[in-house]
């Protein structure tokens, strides 16, 4: 049998430059597990021993090279190489956050002295896929960000100093996705589909996503050249950066009818929702009769502002409550008195919709203020809270769980539409014909929902199953169509608002 050596976790052996360099790493390496471990331990919404989740991390590098493994056997843990034990460590307690951090470490660095696919991993390899496979054991939501995807996520939340367009890495070039409303390269006449050629007169070419968008991000105030090619034309442009956040609002009118795109949630969203509303509702103008609140493909975003968007439509009651672990993840959001506007309300949501999106449309269905129509969410249904890293990167972790107002958790199943329009084959006067002759029953998908934590394994995938659907945002497509004909003929929807209502336990509710 091959010579084992026996680890604790408070020697090091060696001298000169580089073994310090590699005690310097592994003491990095140890921070940034220590630091995720804690934060496990600290916001995740399940009491996780450490123990499994370095065991998890570990599975994670060894997926790097078949031949390395990771084995606990009591209150040992030991490195093979092609089933030969390389290495033995002494566990520490199963909750010793600390010098499970030290002992992941110390685990990888055996497994890289004897694997050369582990020794040429960069720290960010072994970082994402060690944290990766250990949050996998965990739940869907909950994940690793490097630093580039946390300052990507960061910006997305909060916004970047910059010239406000979005950009796809597509057939060797970078090109624009979308252009932000009211920013600098708005009112320069920034198109979606320029390509961009040159930033400051240096090529673009070759270069990664991320580059190109670190030089296009600059000091507030400063000046950036940028070259787009439009259909093989260049189109040179100075641009003043500015503080730019992402556009998440749409309104318009669709004849007297407004319609409203969320396509997220962030730090602006509720306050330009606030700014859409007036317009529709501008002295002078033509006042709207009813509102279509579009969140379908809305994945989501900020709780704070899904709780805003919901208090605007909603005068009295709970909009949210949400439980975890955590003292802090157990609240309870009430409404504040407020209606911005009296009219009637459809809100359409498809399998897309997640997260804040189904926060407000359990909020504004279960307070009986709108009739929500489409297909059945995504049953994201949980809150996460984010853990800095020493790395500057990010652990996004599930701390809490979401229920609607009614009591029932916005996880897995989400929110049933009052009307399924998942069905091909839906149009807008079968619908209409459905509910008059009482073939469409419109709370049918509200009261398979209310039963669904009743049902066996085997019901349970089935109703998974139904009333499933992705249905991009537009205003003129079928769910829109029924969304319009809905608010144009007031008893259509209080017949298809009441029914809604008896299925989810109430009493039938007057129209505003």
């Amino acid at each position: 049998m091959a010579a084992v050596a026996l680890f604790g976790l408070g020697s090091c052996v060696g001298a000169g430059k580089a073994v310090r360099s590699e005690h310097y790493q592994r003491q990095t390496a140890a921070e940034m597990f220590s630091a995720g471990y804690e934060g496990i331990a600290d916001y995740y919404v399940d009491a996780v021993p450490t123990d499994a989740i370095a065991l998890g991390a570990l599975d994670g590098v060894a997926s790097i090279d078949p031949a390395l493994g990771y084995a606990r056997r009591g209150d040992r843990l030991t490195v093979t190489m092609d089933g030969r034990p390389i290495a033995e460590f002494v566990t520490p307690p199963n909750d010793d956050v600390p010098r499970w951090g030290m002992l992941t470490s110390a685990a990888i660095d055996a497994g890289r002295s004897a694997s050369k696919q582990v020794r040429d991993a960069t720290p960010e390899r072994i970082y994402e896929v060690a944290f990766g496979s250990a949050l996998r054991k965990l739940d869907r939501f909950s994940r690793y960000l490097g630093a580039e995807e946390a300052r990507s996520a960061q910006a997305s939340r909060n916004g970047y100093t910059g010239i406000g367009i979005t950009i796809i890495e597509r057939d060797g070039g970078v090109f624009v996705t979308s252009v932000f409303e009211h920013s600098p390269a708005s009112q320069a006449g920034v198109e979606p589909g320029d390509r961009i050629v040159e930033v400051n007169g240096q090529s673009t070419e070759g270069l990664e996503i991320a580059a190109v968008a670190d030089r296009l991000r600059g000091l507030i105030g400063s000046r950036v050249d940028v070259t787009f090619d439009r259909s093989g034309a260049p189109v040179v442009t100075t641009l003043e950066r500015r503080p730019v956040i992402e556009t998440t609002i749409h309104v318009h009118r669709v004849q007297d009818i407004g319609y409203v795109q969320i396509s997220g949630f962030n730090r602006d969203t509720a306050s330009s929702l606030e700014d859409g509303l007036h317009q529709l509702q501008a002295p002078g103008a033509d006042p709207v009769r009813g509102l279509i609140l579009d969140l379908r493909q809305n994945r989501g975003g900020q709780l704070n502002q899904a709780i805003r968007v919901s208090d605007l439509f909603i005068d009295r009651g709970t909009i949210l409550a949400t439980r975890g672990r955590h003292p802090n993840s157990v609240q309870h959001f009430e409404a504040h008195d407020r209606d911005a506007t009296a009219v009637p309300i459809v809100v359409l949501i498809d399998s897309g919709s997640a997260s804040a999106a189904e926060i407000v449309a359990a909020a504004l269905q279960d307070a009986g203020r709108a009739l929500v129509v489409g297909a059945r969410s995504y049953g994201k249904g949980t809150v996460q809270q984010i853990v800095p890293m020493p790395n500057d990167g990010e652990l996004i972790l599930t701390w809490a769980r979401m229920h609607a107002p009614s009591g029932y958790g916005l996880s897995r199943f989400g929110v049933f539409p009052s009307i399924c329009t998942a069905d091909g084959q839906v149009d807008v006067e079968s619908v209409v014909a459905g509910l008059r002759d009482g073939r469409l029953q419109a709370g049918e998908a509200v009261h398979r929902r209310r039963g669904a934590d009743s049902l066996d394994q085997a019901g349970q995938e089935a109703l998974l199953s139904w009333c499933k659907a992705d249905h991009p945002p537009s205003d003129n497509d079928v769910d829109a169509r029924i969304a319009r004909r809905l608010l144009d003929e007031r008893d259509l929807f209080q017949q298809a608002f009441n029914a809604s209502r008896i299925a989810l336990g109430e009493q039938p509710g007057t129209l505003h």
